[in-house]
């Protein structure tokens, strides 16, 4: 774990002196500075780092816990490895004494909602969102110090990587994808609340929810790095360079249409290959009843083989997969339908070429 954060801030020593913060607790009327330490990130980033970068802006707010409505928040900014007041707030938090629940967050929040009770927020699509919920006494002393708890990832994210299979491997010419297409994702509309507090959850709408779903597509000629065959095992391996943050999901069905230029050998009659015409061909995956859970990632792994195609999906934390945790694979031929066990539950997988 990487260095504390210490917010920094200029504390107004003003024990007694009514606050506009102040309006809950044992002491009504009387508000006390608080200040907050921040260690980092929940260690299950994609790059393994557990520190909070320089420029991050968080919003920190208060909550009661009994009515779970807003009370204070505060915005910052890490600056040269410290946590300081973002320039649109000047002032120290200020609370009267008791139990509250102290949510930080980030990207910085706009707090919303019915009587501006603050328990609504927005995440934008494609927003690595982080948050945390603290629940911690304000004492009647100079300053409160809260050690906040880490910062968990709010979304999902998702990665594919293509490549044909190592008996096929030396019939091909090239093989790259051009893009996938997966439909069923959880949007969101500009400005929609779907962040919740002080829950410090992302919505997830019903399965049958309309208007809360639609087609994210990976492309792009920087989508994709194409490696080489090793170890006679499968070649043109097409690995996403970057993973794609999505919302969480309920369990639901949704489709991927993987689209791919291919180029095979084709034997002349003198008996040596030549490059064939590329042809562009699309895959087309159903999967039933598989969920997005917050701070997990989707590793999908499909095999082109031709005729067949195999499909394996791993679930592992945030972090690149470093284990064998596969938890549904299969082999089919085209056009046919097979099942793979899944968290000991059939899905029902159907591709075609």
């Amino acid at each position: 774990m990487k260095g504390v954060f210490y917010i920094g801030l200029t504390l107004l020593l003003l024990a007694g002196c009514d606050k506009v913060d102040a309006g809950r607790g044992e002491n009504d009327g009387e508000a006390w500075p608080v200040s907050f330490m921040l260690a980092g990130v929940t260690p299950t980033r994609a790059d393994g780092a557990t520190g909070v970068a320089d420029g991050t802006e968080l919003t920190i707010a208060a909550y009661d816990p009994n009515s779970h409505n807003l009370v204070a928040a505060r915005n910052y900014k890490v600056t040269s490895g410290s946590l300081m007041l973002d320039e649109t707030d000047s002032e120290a938090m200020y609370l009267s004494v008791g139990t509250y629940d102290f949510c930080a967050m980030t990207p910085r929040q706009v707090l919303t909602g019915t009587g501006k009770d603050g328990k609504h927020g927005h995440i934008q699509q494609g927003v690595d969102a982080l948050g945390s919920v603290t629940r911690a006494q304000v004492e009647a002393t100079a300053t409160t110090a809260i050690q906040l708890n880490n910062l968990d990832h709010l979304a999902s994210q998702i990665s594919f990587t293509v490549q044909v299979v190592p008996q096929k491997v030396d019939s091909v010419a090239s093989f790259t994808v051009r893009s996938i297409g997966i439909d069923g994702m959880v949007l969101a509309a500009e400005g929609e609340e779907n962040y919740l507090l002080p829950d410090n959850k992302l919505v997830i709408p019903a399965a049958d929810a309309a208007g809360k779903f639609g087609t994210l597509t990976i492309g792009g000629t920087d989508a994709f790095t194409i490696g080489s065959q090793v170890d006679k095992g499968p070649g043109y391996i097409n690995k996403q360079n970057t993973p794609l943050v999505v919302f969480p999901k309920a369990e639901s069905t949704f489709k991927a249409v993987i689209t791919v230029a291919v180029k095979k050998k084709v034997k002349q009659e003198d008996g040596t290959t030549a490059d064939g015409e590329e042809e562009t061909i699309t895959l087309n995956a159903k999967i039933n009843r598989l969920a997005f859970d917050p701070g997990k990632r989707y590793n999908f792994e499909v095999n082109y083989g031709w005729d067949y195609v195999r499909f394996d999906i791993t679930v592992a934390p945030w972090t690149t997969v470093t284990d064998n945790s596969t938890t549904g694979s299969g082999e089919q031929t085209v056009s046919h339908t097979i099942k793979i066990n899944q968290w000991d539950d059939d899905i029902d997988l159907d591709m075609t070429i």
